[in-house]
């Protein structure tokens, strides 16, 4: 398993957030060019920089630092949800997507139905649909 550096993941929660360097430095209380030293690889950041990014991209904070893992790709999906960063103004208008962490369950059928062909999907979902449906004709 490749290592997954935290300057890599950074740049990529951050562009998935559809956010700039500036908008996640005003965040931080920092400049663009404090942060994009996180991502460069040129610093790190210290404890409490890497809470503010984790609560931030909504993502645990192991999952940051450990370069074994990662909270992007197929462990996650995207749910869209609205955030308020301050700008220089305080004008709250910045929506940003938040990362959902899976179960081992979740992710294992995620990883398996992604390796299915369009006709098996379409076969799966009716499958569940249907196994939904019954189990509620069931409780009723």
């Amino acid at each position: 398993m490749s290592e997954l550096l935290l300057k890599d993941k950074l740049r990529e929660l951050r562009t998935r957030m559809h956010l700039t360097q500036s908008k996640v430095g005003q965040y931080l209380n920092m400049t663009r060019q404090g942060y994009a030293h996180y991502e460069a690889g040129l610093r790190n950041p210290d404890y409490h920089t890497l809470l503010k990014l984790s609560k931030l991209y909504q993502v645990d904070i192991g999952d940051l630092i450990n370069n074994h893992t990662t909270p992007i790709t197929h462990e996650t999906l995207h749910e869209n949800v609205d955030y308020t960063i301050k700008s220089g103004n305080s004008k709250p208008n910045n929506t940003l997507s938040r990362v959902i962490q899976l179960t081992s369950d979740e992710k294992k059928l995620f990883n398996l139905y992604s390796k299915l062909n369009s006709t098996e999907k379409k076969e799966l979902l009716a499958m569940l649909e249907s196994k939904i449906n019954e189990t509620k004709k069931n409780n009723k």
